[in-house]
């Protein structure tokens, strides 16, 4: 990356020069497409765990130490609201997820999150176990030895079904196409980086965003009125929405139930895709690590399909998806916007500066972690564990606006690991290159192309049990 010259505004993080016309903006903005996760190590290295620079007349401060994130998303949270990269409603999150918790503030967003957070209570999800392993069943019987599948594919459509199920009490088999396009071009338009075609623009990428947005609402409302003319309370999220009434007896407007829907489609599949495709992305490079897997899925489970109570004795199971989100982290980063000047440590932040947490590097941090480039499960034993710096290790959030999903995600990670792991190894080709594309969630670039194994050992043990 070119060295840019620092400015010198007092308490400011210190960054490149301003870039406030578009031909100064231009490299940057180019070199942000090519490589994002490579710039901004760059710029980690060369200003320190903290700079900000200002671009097109806006500023934007980015955090990677611990105290810092802690100030922002819990001592000093009611400064802060989401940006406009989330709010903005033509060419935010917002335009697709609405006004959902992912994209709500204030008075609103508490409302909502209560309304939300007994579908989440880790009384109610641990009835979801059995169907996060049917589906996952359901998966490998279809997978033949030796082949060759895109990994990325398989976890975002299981994870898309399972949270059609088990949130909605849908089948969502028969469009379960359609929506995982529709995601993707979601992850394309707001997740892709610093867009300068306005949204009239009928770009290739804009149409997809536009039938996207068309064939969620489709389904999505499709969903609210066949539960709404069936009258029938289901236990699930949905119908909590549904019910739901304020202090003055008054329900949620299709609208509302529409966008906490879509954001649930959203937020509650792709994080944990994306953390079992990195998760078996690092298994096929360290074979020790999955010799360890492999034992004790052998040793607690015998070739059968686990269950809930099976997870307390997935000790190393655990460590293994808990070492996957810190290396590679679903999310890899978050922002906010500073609703008045704030100081964050020894620094200032303007009112109306975007301020993002950059999770990914926290995570890599030498100071919070030993040997951080390694894939090392045994670091979140119970005992080392306990030792980890707070805030150094975010792979949902923190503070008040902690992912609501972040149980759910945690036990359908370890469901879904450990019952394709007994039964399937996955395999990188050769010399196999796998990129990072970082858009709203960390994704592998291009999918993830492996060749699926079955499991000799035990091959007989699994049909036996069935």
């Amino acid at each position: 990356m070119t060295t840019l010259a620092v400015s010198s505004t007092n308490n400011i993080p210190r960054g490149p020069k301003p870039m406030n016309n578009l031909l100064v903006a231009m490299p940057y903005i180019m070199q942000m497409s090519r490589d994002m996760m490579g710039t901004m190590d760059g710029m980690f290295k060369q200003y320190g765990d903290t700079f900000s620079f200002e671009i097109m007349g806006g500023r934007v401060a980015m955090f990677s130490h611990p105290d810092h994130i802690q100030e922002i998303v819990l001592t000093q949270a009611n400064k802060f609201h989401k940006g406009m990269d989330y709010k903005d409603e033509k060419a935010g999150l917002a335009r697709f997820m609405g006004n959902g918790l992912v994209t709500s503030d204030g008075e609103f967003w508490k409302r909502q999150r209560k309304l939300a957070s007994p579908a989440m209570h880790a009384k109610r999800i641990q009835n979801y176990a059995g169907t996060m392993t049917d589906f996952t069943v359901r998966m490998l019987d279809g997978w033949r030895d030796g082949t060759r599948i895109d990994v990325a594919f398989e976890m975002m459509r299981l994870t898309l079904k399972i949270v059609a199920q088990t949130l909605f009490h849908v089948d969502i088999t028969q469009d379960v196409g359609r929506v995982d396009e529709a995601m993707s071009a979601i992850q394309e338009a707001a997740g892709g980086g610093i867009n300068l075609v306005p949204a009239w623009v009928p770009t290739p990428r804009e149409l997809k965003a536009r039938k996207a947005l068309r064939d969620l609402n489709e389904i999505v409302y499709g969903i609210i009125n066949q539960r709404r003319a069936g009258g029938e309370d289901m236990g699930d999220l949905l119908s909590m929405l549904l019910l739901a009434r304020d202090d003055d007896g008054n329900g949620m407007t299709d609208k509302q139930v529409r966008d906490e829907a879509v954001t649930m489609f959203l937020a509650g599949h792709e994080t944990t895709a994306n953390a079992l495709n990195w998760t078996f992305y690092l298994l096929a490079q360290h074979p020790d690590v999955l010799a360890k897997l492999h034992a004790e899925l052998d040793t607690v489970l015998g070739g059968r399909v686990p269950t809930l109570a099976d997870l307390e004795q997935l000790k190393y199971t655990e460590m293994v998806v808990k070492e996957s989100m810190r290396l590679l982290p679903p999310v890899w980063g978050f922002g906010r916007q500073a609703i008045e000047d704030v100081r964050i440590g020894e620094y200032d932040i303007p009112k109306g500066t975007s301020v993002s947490v950059a999770t990914y590097w926290t995570h890599r941090d030498p100071r919070w972690w030993e040997n951080p480039e390694a894939f090392e499960p045994e670091r979140f034993s119970p005992e080392r564990e306990a030792k980890i710096r707070k805030y150094a290790y975010i792979p949902f959030g923190g503070g008040p606006r902690i992912c609501i999903g972040n149980s759910f995600a945690m036990m359908e990670a370890r469901l879904l690991l450990a019952t394709i792991a007994s039964r399937y190894t996955l395999h990188l080709a050769p010399r196999q290159k796998v990129e990072m594309l970082p858009l709203i969630t960390l994704n592998p670039k291009g999918g993830l192309p492996m060749t699926i194994r079955a499991r000799e050992s035990i091959r007989e043990r699994v049909v036996a049990a069935r």
